[in-house]
């Protein structure tokens, strides 16, 4: 449950109550926020084979943003609504198909 990336809101639930049973301090928006993170650094590593780029959030935590080899942005995942947590509350499916082709983007570019 731990390495679990949320698909979806009964997942983001599921793994709320995990972490409060054994003993993290965390809410829905953490978790939504690990989750899309987590879930970015994914499309990432699967599209150039291995872990060498890493994504972190903005210094405001709106968007993600994406580091190369040389630790300098190559490319950012910005939200269509509000922020990035209330397009996966909309439609977590459609948002991490479109961070998949983004990403995608990103690397074909870099």
């Amino acid at each position: 449950m731990q390495n679990l990336i949320p698909g979806d809101m009964l997942e983001v639930n599921q793994k709320l109550q995990w972490e409060r049973e054994t003993g993290l301090t965390a809410d829905e928006s953490s978790v939504i926020h690990e989750a899309v993170l987590a879930g970015t650094q994914y499309f990432v590593d699967e599209a150039l084979e291995g872990s060498y780029w890493t994504v972190k959030w903005d210094a405001k935590q709106q968007n993600i943003d994406i580091y190369g080899i040389n630790a300098k942005v190559v490319g950012v995942i910005k939200p269509t609504g509000t922020s990035l947590e209330a397009d996966f509350r909309k439609d977590s499916q459609g948002l991490f198909v479109r961070i998949e082709k983004e990403v995608a983007v990103v690397v074909r570019d870099n």
